[in-house]
């Protein structure tokens, strides 16, 4: 499967550049360095079960960079 290397990021992908990311669902911030995997939300929950959003229950692309990635 193809690497997913722009924003916004589900679940599971591999973090691209380090730096904060934003729940797009709810915007709670979280710092990721490169190497991590996205997760869940630790505040809405996005990426279980229990997700408030039902949209993004699954971890659908939920996580966004707060600074945008400059564009090569």
């Amino acid at each position: 499967s193809m690497e997913n290397l722009s924003a916004p990021f589900s679940k599971g992908d591999a973090v691209p550049t380090p730096g904060t990311y934003v729940c797009v669902p709810c915007g709670f911030k979280r710092d990721y360095k490169t190497g991590d995997h996205f997760g869940e939300c630790l505040s809405c929950l996005s990426g279980t079960p229990q997700g408030q959003h039902e949209e993004y229950v699954e971890g659908m692309e939920m996580w966004e960079p707060v600074e945008p990635v400059p564009q090569t």
